[in-house]
């Protein structure tokens, strides 16, 4: 595995390319290990280009798999599964939740894209809503494995890293609330 690492740093277009396409497959197909990928991405790439490419490749397959179950959701199977009470509560709570959900939901790496995007999909959040927070969450996300695979021992050697890191959680949580409310605010009818 080194050496295919080791390989792909003297082809960076060709990196690039692997890279995206992993990043997207992960969000369709769970079992493959993003943690490992965005390591591998900002290991080959770099820090920022690493990141970059994680990011973005899995934001655009995310939201192309959100429209995928949105639109399964109106099966009828799935309709008569929606009407079930439990189902309904967590729709509805996912629904009085919104951005902080999502946000949360995609900024920690331990609970899967996936179902946190087919949950959003079959509970029809709004899509401003469901992108935003997944944009913003995941940003947080990428760039803190991007960081730590770009160089692990310099993480714990420097303390004023970890600080920085969760200023940028902070003010990214700030930002993308500030988003989500503007894009809200400018819809409603006066």
């Amino acid at each position: 595995m080194e050496e295919i690492l080791y390989s792909l740093t003297d082809h960076k277009v060709l990196a690039i390319i692997v890279g995206f396409l992993l990043v997207m497959l992960e969000t369709f197909a769970p079992i493959l290990p993003l943690i490992a990928i965005v390591l591998a991405n900002a290991f080959v790439l770099g820090m920022w280009m690493g990141f970059l490419v994680s990011w973005v490749s899995s934001a655009i397959a995310s939201i192309i798999l959100y429209y995928i179950a949105n639109r399964f959701s109106r099966l009828k199977y799935i309709q008569k599964y929606k009407s079930k009470e439990q189902v309904k509560r967590v729709t509805s709570w996912i629904h009085r939740q919104g951005f902080n959900t999502i946000f949360i939901s995609y900024a920690c790496p331990f609970i899967p894209d996936f179902l946190v995007t087919i949950s959003s999909g079959f509970a029809g959040t709004e899509i401003k809503n469901y992108i935003s927070g997944m944009v913003f969450g995941k940003f947080v996300m990428f760039l803190l494995i991007s960081y730590i695979g770009e160089d692990l021992d310099k993480v714990f050697q420097e303390p004023i890293k970890i600080v920085v890191f969760i200023l940028s959680v902070i003010i990214s949580w700030i930002l993308g609330r500030k988003i989500n409310n503007r894009i809200h605010t400018e819809n409603v009818p006066k």
